[in-house]
């Protein structure tokens, strides 16, 4: 077929060409259909229009005898201009640091992710969409969420300790948001008390642990999970979820949650405020569905002082508030034992604040992470047709859950259910609504600090030093592990603790 014949090229997916892993992550993440090109023939840039390659990695002169003149080459190396670090290589970094929230005459601190990669996904996507348009494209993207939902809420509650006595207190006021609950229990804690896990069975539950500590031999997290999932499932739970104690990660913890074939983790020093995602390994995508959760908790204000729940229920309340308003997902935590037992006021506002809000999803984290896990294996492309319409064609269609599209322009967003496997959208018929990023005070990035831990911080993560686990119990397969087993058993000598 002579190029005169050529039908038009699509406008999406957008094709690949030795790009960084962060940028498929976020492409993944905004739903926009996309495709790696692997070889280096005409004919595999022949299924899009808009080509993205790093610049970094290779010239653009050698893409001149690869493209037709149809196509839109963009140079992905150009976001970086104005960027302090690697926009890209943040998006999969996992390391963490501490931050720290003002709320009020309050200071709130938390160890979370060292980058805001929610923050930075908006602005690379905001900025190539711009770049897509200037070429004369269009942005269309598979809603967030299930049709015709524009939020998801989720409570995660996590049980460190054996108090059950807080945890029915607790569940009095639970039962308002028993639908959109997800309870990841440290069997620890819990395996011998019978009357909470009869509850928790009528519940979304799932892993914690079973002692409440991540650590740094992966061999050591391996035993940890599989001891807390045989506990779960002797006891009649099917686990599909894990929550790392204090939000760590690290690969091997991943390695550990990917062998028990779970379905997802939700661990906020990987990241926090933002789409779920499969973070980066190094040299693939972790099978492991990310659920970002908000990193403040009601222990952070009471480590800082504060008394009053009303304090913790408004700080929440308008979290939740400003993530809805933005069209992304309003997933928050919080701890029973001596906390929100005895603080109905805080599930009591978020109740209310729901009850008012009729296009937020109420889901639970299984929930969640099977609709993205779904609608992230979904494939499409777009084509052009007469006047301002576009045609979205899928390859597997599948009803399973109800889907919308999406059409931005600049901050206003139009969405279109989907009801078969080719749709004509009329991109100048559709009602636009203004979604713009959240700019609530109190959601903003938090102020990361950078600096290097003092040698006692080191030295502690060196061998690392906890005491949740009882000394017999601990893993001293490695000359750290062992130094730590030793230190331990010295403390118990000199003070009585171990």
């Amino acid at each position: 077929m002579t190029d005169l014949y050529r039908p038009a090229l699509a406008p999406l997916p957008l094709l690949l060409w030795r790009t960084p892993p962060g940028l498929e992550l976020i492409l993944t993440q905004e739903g926009i259909a996309h495709e790696i090109v692997r070889d280096a023939h005409p004919f595999a840039f022949r299924r899009g229009r808009f080509v993205l390659f790093d610049g970094r990695q290779v010239a653009a002169s050698s893409l001149k005898t690869l493209l037709t003149g149809e196509h839109v080459a963009i140079d992905i190396d150009l976001l970086r201009r104005e960027e302090p670090v690697d926009p890209f290589q943040a998006l999969i970094d996992n390391q963490n640091a501490r931050a720290f929230w003002r709320f009020r005459k309050w200071n709130l601190s938390e160890r979370v992710s060292r980058q805001p990669k929610a923050w930075i996904r908006r602005r690379m996507l905001n900025a190539l969409r711009q770049q897509v348009f200037a070429g004369g494209g269009i942005w269309i993207r598979l809603a967030p969420f299930p049709y015709p939902f524009r939020s998801v809420f989720n409570f995660r509650v996590d049980l460190d300790e054996p108090v059950p006595e807080d945890y029915h207190r607790f569940a009095l006021t639970r039962n308002l948001l028993a639908d959109c609950c997800t309870h990841f229990v440290s069997t620890h804690a819990y395996e011998n008390e019978g009357e909470v896990l009869s509850d928790l069975r009528r519940h979304d539950t799932q892993s914690h642990g079973h002692f409440h500590h991540v650590y740094r031999d992966p061999e050591a997290n391996f035993r940890n999970l599989e001891r807390a999932d045989r506990v779960l499932r002797d006891s009649g739970f099917a686990p599909a979820g894990f929550a790392a104690p204090h939000g760590r990660w690290n690969p091997g913890l991943d390695d550990a949650v990917e062998w028990l074939g779970y379905e997802y983790a939700s661990d906020f020093q990987l990241d926090y405020d933002d789409f779920p995602f499969f973070p980066w390994k190094g040299d693939r995508f972790s099978r492991v569905l990310q659920l970002p959760v908000h990193p403040v908790c009601e222990g952070l204000f009471l480590e800082a002082g504060v008394q009053d729940s009303g304090v913790v229920a408004d700080y929440l309340s308008r979290v939740v508030e400003a993530r809805i308003a933005c069209g992304e997902p309003a997933l928050v935590y919080g701890h029973p034992e001596r906390r929100l037992g005895k603080m109905p006021e805080v599930l009591i506002a978020l109740y209310r604040l729901l009850e008012r809000q009729s296009l937020v999803w109420r889901a639970t984290m299984t929930d969640l992470a099977r609709w993205w896990r779904w609608r992230s294996s979904r494939r499409y492309m777009v084509l052009p047709r007469e006047g301002s319409r576009f045609e979205v064609q899928f390859d597997e269609w599948d009803t399973e859950y109800p889907l919308a599209m999406e059409i931005q322009r600049g901050c206003f967003c139009g969405s279109l259910p989907v009801s078969d496997s080719r749709t004509v959208i009329a991109v100048d018929e559709l009602v636009y609504e203004r979604r713009e990023a959240p700019k609530d005070p109190v959601v903003v990035a938090p102020l990361i600090d950078h600096r290097h831990p003092g040698l006692k911080a080191a030295v502690r993560q060196a061998l690392d030093w906890e005491t949740v686990t009882p000394i017999h119990e601990l893993f001293a397969a490695s000359l750290a592990g062992r130094l730590k087993k030793g230190l331990r058993w010295w403390k118990l000598q000199q003070t009585g603790t171990g």
